[in-house]
């Protein structure tokens, strides 16, 4: 019995261990492992202060836990975004492997201007249903990012010009419904549907689901016979 207790807890923790990412820079809103399915990741208030960024360009750093996973970056120029409509995709998706990667986002190109204020949603699937973290900031002219957060290496991501597609200011939205996020995860708060997309590949997310339930029977298949 101690052998099957201590195999199902190894594979407990191997499953937690590759269910999520975090958005490293800039920083995110908040983490909250439970809720990373939900519209900005479960944190769905504006932060009271918003992060400096270059306007002309800078990297993001997200640290992704799955072996792949399919990425994207969505903008929002709304004062209090609070639904997946209210965002536009300014990247196409790309897919990353484990580790921390890194790609550049160049806000003055996209036609904002020094000054701005923007959210941007990471959208991140690893095969067990998309994930959503966001970040709040304030483009500047001036703003230089920490020695530490240059990329090296792009994550190979095209931007889209979106200058005349972002949404503009409005009413609150019509729907505050969770979208539907298939596998293993599920929300029950966030906004009426995934974030749309003019540069959206044809199909759904490329990276492939990792059945997690079925490789825990398997572990607890052998753990059994051992016994």
């Amino acid at each position: 019995m101690f052998v099957l207790k201590a195999v199902l807890a190894s594979s407990v923790l191997a499953s937690s261990a590759v269910a999520h990412f975090t958005l490293d820079y800039p920083p995110t809103r908040g983490f909250d492992d439970d809720k990373e399915p939900q519209f900005c990741g479960g944190f769905n208030t504006v932060s009271s202060v918003r992060n400096p960024f270059p306007l002309n360009g800078a990297p993001v750093w997200i640290d992704s836990h799955h072996t792949l996973a399919s990425v994207a970056t969505f903008v929002s120029n709304k004062t209090s975004p609070s639904n997946f409509s209210d965002f536009t995709n300014v990247t196409n998706y790309f897919q990353v492997k484990n580790g921390e990667y890194c790609w550049g986002i160049d806000f003055e190109g996209l036609g904002f201007t020094n000054g701005s204020e923007v959210t941007v949603q990471i959208q991140y699937n690893g095969g067990d249903g998309n994930l959503f973290q966001c970040t709040d900031l304030v483009l500047l002219s001036d703003y230089t990012i920490p020695t530490n957060r240059t990329c090296a290496t792009d994550a190979s991501v095209t931007a889209v010009n979106i200058s005349a597609t972002v949404p503009v200011p409005s009413a609150a939205p019509a729907s505050t419904s969770a979208p539907g996020a298939s596998g293993s995860h599920s929300g029950s708060a966030g906004a009426s549907a995934a974030p749309t997309s003019s540069s959206k590949p044809s199909g759904e997310l490329i990276a492939k689901p990792i059945n997690l339930a079925a490789a825990a029977v398997g572990v607890l298949a052998l753990g059994w016979v051992a016994l």
